[in-house]
């Protein structure tokens, strides 16, 4: 397998010998012709089909994502245990250097298939991009798909028929996403599908028919192994991040300008998420088809019942924005659903006219909603057309709230007394919630230039200071 784009020549007596006898002669290194999912003329290449083995895209090459790319074979359906072992010892690693730019063609797509990973570690300095192809101002929608990656983590079955792998039977979940993204999930909570740090991607999502979208950020049984910080999802036409059960934490996210939701699990995702800036677009004046625009989408009532969904998210700011507020289907910040479980702490909610959380219980089961330190203000619907949350909600009440240009809080009280503790949910994954004494996600007194998400994230998408 082929770990770089070229052999780099080595200044040694051996080098130089073996240099001489090859077919390119002497002087310098041998370039490695590029693999069949790679296309190039000069520095400008193309990716496409299956990539099988080990590559990488380097920033000083102009990349460009034709059709549904996969990095390995994972999704394929593994009927045997001894499938599942193959398709590991196959799989391959796509590594995106910092600064790095992949442009995508409409109705593209990267899927890192079960058993492979992505490394894409950017810097702050030098974020990786992944945007549409038909022009470089980041301000399309739904002009190519998305990312999604698929693990070997558990996915609970609609109905609360269990995990995937409760019967005896091997796990071969249908992904959403078209008709390319295959199958999904397992029993190894801990699987890696590598790692996506200061990633930022902008103007996608696909919407093949209902319920079978593309996200900004897809993420199907994916494993706790898996590292997911400082990403960001601008311009989806779907949801920013949307979690198929799995057991993936997640830190440092900017979700902006997205048409649905900004964070979306259900089938029995468990897992933590901590420093969120969620901001709708504060121009858009409605959602594109039938899109409801929320912050927060936690499924787990009706046909999607499952009692394993659980997620804390401390840190959030959600911010609203005319989306979300049409007359006849305004939205909540959060909509919690059926018997989901889920905590928030030291979260601010804001502009949301449909009320800052509506938590609507299943039939015959109630949701477990924990709020702690949550600031809203939402035109006196802190609760919206349901029940209040099972906590004694500390501090938490409908008030004005408001940001400075760092998108931190800047009401008074929003700095706490103390600190505030977390428990983690148990995924396995050992996860720790950074302790905080402030409700949002930026510290306040914090200068714009200084916040986590400032340098790196695309250009004027950040205004939370500016919402009404």
């Amino acid at each position: 397998m082929r770990k770089q784009l070229y052999v780099a020549p080595m200044v040694s007596a051996f080098t130089l010998a073996m240099a001489a006898c090859s077919s390119g002669g002497g002087g310098g290194g041998t370039p490695i012709p590029d693999p069949d999912f790679v296309s190039c003329q000069g520095s400008q290449c193309t990716l496409q089909g299956v990539i099988d083995e080990n590559y990488t895209l380097t920033a000083d090459r102009e990349w460009t994502l034709r059709g549904f790319v996969r990095v390995g074979r994972g999704n394929e359906s593994l009927d045997t245990s001894a499938a599942i072992a193959q398709a590991k010892a196959d799989g391959v690693t796509l590594t995106i250097d910092a600064g790095t730019h992949v442009r995508a063609e409409r109705l593209a797509s990267l899927a890192v298939t079960r058993g492979s990973k992505i490394n894409a570690v950017g810097r702050a300095d030098a974020p990786i991009t992944f945007s549409s192809a038909e022009d470089d101002d980041f301000a399309g929608e739904g002009e190519w798909g998305g990312i999604i990656l698929q693990g070997f983590s558990r996915q609970f079955g609609k109905g609360d028929t269990g995990a995937c792998d409760s019967s005896g039977q091997l796990c071969n979940v249908p992904g959403e996403g078209g008709p390319d993204v295959g199958f999904y999930g397992g029993s190894d909570v801990g699987d890696s599908s590598g790692t996506m740090r200061y990633v930022r991607m902008a103007e996608g999502g696909v919407a093949f028919d209902a319920n079978n979208e593309i996200n900004g950020l897809t993420l199907q049984g994916v494993g706790h192994g898996t590292t997911l910080e400082y990403i960001q999802v601008q311009g989806n036409q779907d949801d920013a991040v949307e979690w198929f059960g799995g057991t993936v934490n997640a830190r440092y996210l900017v979700l902006t300008g997205n048409d649905d939701d900004d964070i979306d699990y259900d089938e029995g995702y468990r897992g933590n998420i901590q420093f969120v800036i969620a901001q709708k677009d504060p121009n858009k004046a409605a959602p594109t088809g039938g899109n409801d625009p929320r912050g927060i989408e936690a499924n787990s009532g009706g046909s999607d019942f499952v009692s394993t969904t659980e997620a804390k998210i401390a840190n959030l700011t959600l911010i609203s924005g005319p989306i979300s507020n049409s007359p006849n289907s305004a939205q909540p910040g959060a909509l919690l659903r059926g018997a989901v479980k889920t905590d928030l702490i030291n979260t601010a909610i804001k502009g949301y006219n449909g009320g800052c959380i509506r938590i609507q219980d299943a039939p015959s089961v109630n949701a477990v909603v924990n709020l702690v330190n949550v600031f809203g203000d939402c035109g006196g619907n802190y609760y919206f057309d349901a029940r209040q949350a099972d906590s004694s909600n500390v501090a938490s009440a409908e008030r004005g709230v408001s940001f400075d240009a760092a998108c931190a809080i800047t009401n008074g009280d929003a700095v706490l007394a103390a600190p505030v503790s977390v428990t983690a949910v148990n995924n396995g994954s050992g996860f720790q919630f950074t302790s905080t004494n402030y409700v949002g996600a930026v510290q306040p007194g914090t200068a714009a230039n200084q916040a986590w998400w400032a340098g790196w994230t695309f250009p004027g998408t950040v205004t939370c200071n500016t919402a009404p």
